[in-house]
């Protein structure tokens, strides 16, 4: 982990996080979107971008709080907020640290509600599998690995 040498360096980092961060957000929303229209091919591409992104978001995390140990601060929200304090005259950091925490709200929250979707999307399709192997008399499925699976129980078909 290379910290961030001097202010100067830590407010572009800073930056650079808020920045990416908002990038993410938005990589959340396009997810959310695919989700919600079944688009599996976009899916694979914005999990492929959301990857590398968290990783370039952890590694600037992980510069912030070394920067802010190696200033004396605690490596946190908290430390943060003590910079902030003692730095007044950093506006556009200050601006931007405040801009960052709310966007990491934000990201929490599409991601909170992607998860929801991956989920309804999941027991969707294991009721139809099930509703369908039913029809069919199957007892089983076959896994991505070639295991035998067992069906869940499905509704009738009437009921679903």
């Amino acid at each position: 982990m290379k910290v961030a040498a001097n202010t100067a360096g830590f407010i572009a980092d800073l930056i650079s996080e808020r920045d990416l961060t908002a990038e993410f957000v938005s990589l959340l929303a396009a997810e959310q979107n695919a989700l919600r229209d079944g688009a599996v091919e976009q899916l694979e591409k914005l999990a492929h971008n959301k990857s590398g992104a968290a990783q370039r978001l952890s590694e600037l995390g992980e510069r912030r709080t070394g920067y802010l140990v190696a200033s004396g601060f605690s490596p946190d929200s908290y430390g943060m907020d003590s910079w902030v304090k003692n730095h007044p005259q950093e506006t556009g950091a200050i601006a931007a640290w405040h801009e960052l925490r709310r966007l990491a709200v934000r990201a929490r929250e599409a991601n909170q509600t992607n998860g929801a979707l991956i989920d309804l999307r999941l027991r969707h399709h294991q009721q139809a599998l099930a509703a369908l192997g039913n029809a069919c008399g199957a007892t089983t499925l076959y896994g991505p690995q070639g295991q035998t699976l067992p069906l869940t129980r499905a509704r009738r078909l009437s009921a679903a």
